[in-house]
């Protein structure tokens, strides 16, 4: 019997491999291969059956009840087909879809990939803890917040090239190679390989952290490996599988109107490669608890898990609750839209509701805010692709506001998922109060976080197009009870003789002349009765809302700061918050914004603009003495056109133009760093590439400065 915590799940082959870790680390496998199903005529599925090439790719074949649509209310007959081999399942797939014209076979269950429909399967999770002997018994909860988890074994790992030119390139051979504090250097390419394989082997770590290791380290060793022809020496993992170079560099993708780039992920076996900069929840949170959390609710592997896009996430938990309702997952979607007149959608497709602010400084200001309102809607109202006017309740007396859409008495399968995310994310919030341990308080921190990232996103999702159980209908169904929630905390409030400041989708700021925290209390507490939905206050000393920077007379709901009672800044929109903006500048801001913070009103704020200059003028005198690192004055851009693919001299032209010349090619959504080199020239080299910049323009970054800091200082000096 073996008793420990499931660290690693993935496919061979035939068979599942399960690491085990407790104070050691334990192999398992199993044989077992996923399955998809197959729905149509009885003619058409028998023809399957009898398919040369089909029978080359399935091990069996059977007829099964499913429920084949989210919307049936009964089970009908498929055909599950199990494949020999993990691998085949996409390509069995494909191959059933070319028999015939699209939709004469419906497919299901084809994407998934075999480790995570092993786990929903066989109801296991990662770092669920485990007694193994004949079965598995759980001995941990995927509710639990408050869990335990093994010590783990972690390594740093960087390769360092010998650049020949200004940037390092694969046909550079290796310099060093850097484990922790050792570096690992030799006269031999080969011997520093095979040194870093040994080592690896030796200190048999659980984790393996990079900085950019999908993108450059991993692949990069797999190249000179596979020069220096010991591709099969090159074993990083716990299984004796070499690493090899990715058959492509990675995919440029859009989400949310933005262009993203993801490297192809350089993943191991029985061992967790994390890359720090291809995981969005390292990028937000810092922390590998995030990523535990996410692994452990979701049910995705913890290297899934560190590089999966937040939808993915959301996707993994609607897997697992259609599994166990024996529903198929589909793999194209094909729910339709409700059909809409012009005037329809003119009600309807509105989105959020947003109050223009009013601009300039406001003294004692309440905020609230509806707490995860998408996802307590969707939960609460029972929204979901198949909920929204179904063929089994027409007298329901649940109705959409403005829409009229009539809303199913079952629950759906969207509401279900975001059930246990909801109630972990409130038990975190209890044992963060009540946590005096700091260092556990961080960690459930964390960990809540990372739900919460989920939950705001699973919003969007809803009415994303390629969502397995997702509908725009569905989702202009939360937009409409979001607009109705706000506007009628809004007219509580003004009933209370508050007055409305600022509103933006969930949350709302007021005032009321000499209102005390208690007044504000009070009046959230009103509006969650009267509403049925919880709120967050916070109050300020001050807060002040900007106007747009091309038009002062127009305002902006996004961009504001304050300092609460505790004087606690918040910030948004502003030069400091957003990711493009060079170190320097950020704590420039920063030194002046906590000095404001310190103020109580807005009188003592004036009086420190003195203060808050002589701030400036210290930073740009840095500037001029040219004390600064490279590194702090660097710009950060996501690109949304490639190398060869700008048509007008941009500065990201410029900059993507210098990276060509050194060999380096930048793909759509892939991120350049760059400092200004010389803002008078007209043509090229106004900006250099970080990783060859050597001096900055010094005139140039003191205008910036000036600019950020005037973001700042001017609603103070009218």
């Amino acid at each position: 019997m073996i008793c420990g915590w499931l660290f690693d799940v993935y496919s061979l082959d035939d068979k599942i491999i399960l690491w085990i870790k407790n104070k050691k680390i334990h192999r398992l496998e199993e044989q077992w291969t996923p399955c998809l199903y197959v729905a149509s005529d009885r003619y058409k599925q028998d023809r399957l059956s009898k398919n040369l090439k089909i029978i080359s790719l399935v091990k069996n074949y059977e007829w099964v009840n499913k429920i084949e649509k989210v919307s049936d209310l009964e089970e009908s007959k498929v055909l599950k087909l199990t494949v020999k081999k993990s691998s085949d399942l996409a390509r069995l797939g494909k191959t059933i879809e070319e028999l015939d014209k699209f939709g004469v076979y419906r497919l299901y269950n084809v994407d998934i990939p075999p480790a995570q429909s092993f786990m929903y399967e066989h109801d296991l999770f990662p770092l669920g803890k485990y007694k193994i002997q004949d079965k598995w018994i759980p001995q941990s909860s995927i509710e639990e917040t408050d869990y335990t988890l093994p010590v783990f074994t972690t390594i740093n790992l960087k390769v360092n090239a010998k650049i020949t030119r200004k940037i390092p390139n694969f046909s550079d051979k290796i310099q060093s190679i850097q484990i922790n504090d050792v570096t690992i250097q030799s006269e031999s390419e080969v011997q520093m390989i095979l040194d870093c394989v040994t080592m690896i082997k030796d200190i048999d770590p659980d984790f393996i952290i990079t900085k950019r290791g999908d993108s450059w380290d991993f692949p990069y060793l797999a190249f000179r490996a596979e020069k220096n022809k010991i591709s099969e020496k090159l074993v990083l993992g716990r299984e004796n599988i070499p690493l090899r170079m990715p058959k492509r560099n990675g995919t440029s993708y859009y989400s949310y109107g933005q262009i993203h780039f993801k490297p192809t992920s350089a993943q191991l076996q029985g061992r967790i490669h994390i890359d720090l900069s291809n995981s969005f929840l390292w990028e937000t949170e810092q922390s590998l608890q995030a990523i535990f959390e996410i692994a452990r609710t979701c049910r995705l592997p913890i290297q899934t898990a560190a590089r999966a896009s937040i939808g993915k996430c959301m996707s993994s938990v609607q897997f697992y609750n259609a599994t166990k309702r024996n529903l198929l997952i589909p793999w194209k979607p094909t729910v339709s839209e409700i059909f809409k007149t012009r005037m329809d959608l003119l009600i309807g497709d509105r989105g959020g509701f947003i109050l223009e602010p009013r601009i300039g400084a406001h003294e004692n200001v309440g905020e609230v805010d509806f707490v995860s309102l998408f996802g307590n809607i969707m939960l609460q109202k029972n929204i979901s692709a198949e909920t929204i006017n179904c063929n089994c309740c027409p007298d329901s007396i649940d109705k959409v506001p403005d829409l009229g859409y009539h809303i199913c008495k079952r629950e759906g399968i969207v509401p279900q998922s975001l059930r246990i995310l909801l109630d972990k994310r409130k038990k975190y919030a209890k044992l963060i109060e009540t946590t005096k341990n700091k260092e556990q308080s961080k960690i459930y921190l964390q960990r809540k976080a990372a739900l919460k990232w989920i939950l705001v996103t699973s919003f969007g999702y809803l009415g994303f197009n390629n969502a397995k159980f997702g509908r725009i209908d569905a989702h202009m169904a939360v937009c409409a009870f979001a607009r109705q929630l706000l506007l009628q905390a809004m007219k509580i409030a003004e009933e209370h003789e508050f007055t409305v400041l600022h509103g933006i989708v969930d949350s709302l700021w007021m005032y009321k002349k000499n209102a005390t925290t208690h007044d504000y209390e009070k009046l959230r507490d009103t509006i969650a009765k009267n509403t049925g939905f919880d709120l967050s206050l916070e109050v300020y000393n001050w807060i002040v809302f900007l106007p747009s920077k091309n038009n002062s007379d127009l305002p902006v709901a996004n961009r504001y700061f304050g300092a609460n009672k505790d004087g606690e800044l918040k910030l948004r929109g502003i030069e400091t918050r957003r990711r493009d903006t060079p170190k320097f500048f950020k704590q420039c801001q920063y030194d002046i914004l906590n000095l404001f913070a310190k103020c109580k009103s807005v009188s003592e704020i004036k009086k420190s603009i003195s203060k808050a200059k002589s701030i400036q003028n210290q930073y740009e005198k840095r500037i001029f003495r040219h004390e600064l690192s490279i590194e702090d004055l660097a710009f950060t851009n996501k690109v949304t056109r490639g190398t060869g693919q700008h048509k007008s001299n941009t500065i990201q032209a410029d900059a993507v133009n210098q990276l060509k010349w050194e060999g380096r090619n930048i793909e759509p959504g892939q991120k350049i760093r760059y400092v200004i080199n010389d803002y008078s020239r007209k043509i090229s080299h106004r900006v250099v590439p970080i990783e060859f910049a050597d001096k900055y323009d010094a005139k140039r970054y003191s205008e910036l400065l000036d600019e950020c800091c005037k973001s700042i200082l001017e609603p103070f000096e009218n």
